[in-house]
């Protein structure tokens, strides 16, 4: 996953300039930076995860498509 920029030292003087404890400035960043660097995704991941999805979606056509016409919702009875 590509990284992210994050300017901590902007946000924990912000925090500060607000009259934020310079501790509990600091550990907020912290915090939300860690949250920022594993939970987003990027241009790129979601690119590769379109690609993945497509190729499984073809594979899966391949296994059970000709299977589909015998699955039909007209064919069931109720």
């Amino acid at each position: 996953m590509t990284a992210l920029a994050f300017d901590s030292y902007k946000a924990v003087k912000a925090l500060r300039e607000a009259r934020a404890n310079e501790s509990w400035a600091e550990a907020a960043v912290a915090t939300v930076g860690d949250a920022i660097g594993e939970n987003v995704a990027t241009n790129i991941d979601i690119a590769e995860a379109k690609t993945d999805m497509a190729s499984e979606g073809a594979r899966l056509y391949r296994t059970f498509g000709p299977w589909l016409p015998a699955l039909s919702v007209s064919r069931l009875r109720y």
